[in-house]
């Protein structure tokens, strides 16, 4: 299969609310934008789409503003194990990956902890990207249901996610 110059994406992040206290549920979005001429479909499992993840992994970045899983081979069965890992973005249509804001439930001490009254960055890893894509709906490029079916190649090389712009939020002190 020939390589194909891969699309681009533009992405945003957000926390809601951007000020965080201990029992606040948080949520972080990351917002995605196709920017090719077609619908490709996206495997999200090892990227920042794949929020739960993300979160455990190095795919962020998060910098005090203050003080400077082993798992079965992935299937792209419609339907199978893997099916909620595979998203279709369409050209110029806005779709919003959401999840809880782990790092809002770390308060306290800790190298991954985020401390009251300090003020944070946070961002996605310089040189994130999307390996695995196909060009089509995920209806075209996934298997039939009941059909056993490996990842397979993607279509082209990886997609780079840029530019990100990071975000910031603060840590509210507990209130009495």
């Amino acid at each position: 299969m020939a390589e194909t110059l891969p699309p681009s994406i533009s992405v945003s992040l957000s926390i809601d609310p951007p000020s965080l206290a201990l029992s606040t549920v948080v949520n972080l979005t990351v917002t995605a934008v196709s920017h090719a001429s077609t619908p490709i479909t996206v495997f999200t499992w090892p990227s920042i789409f794949n929020l739960d993840l993300a979160q455990k992994r190095a795919n962020f970045t998060c910098v005090d503003l203050n003080t400077g899983p082993k798992r079965p081979g992935f299937s792209r069965e419609l339907g199978g194990r893997d099916d909620a890992y595979f998203c279709t973005l369409e050209p110029e249509e806005l779709v919003r990956f959401k999840a809880p804001f782990k790092l809002a439930s770390r308060m306290g001490e800790g190298p991954h902890a985020v401390v009251p009254g300090h003020r944070y960055r946070f961002g996605v890893r310089e040189g994130e990207s999307v390996k695995w894509w196909r060009a089509g709906k995920r209806e075209d490029v996934m298997s039939r249901p009941g059909e056993q079916s490996g990842l397979g190649d993607a279509d082209g090389m990886p997609i780079v996610l840029y530019p990100v712009e990071a975000i910031e939020f603060e840590v509210k002190e507990q209130e009495a």
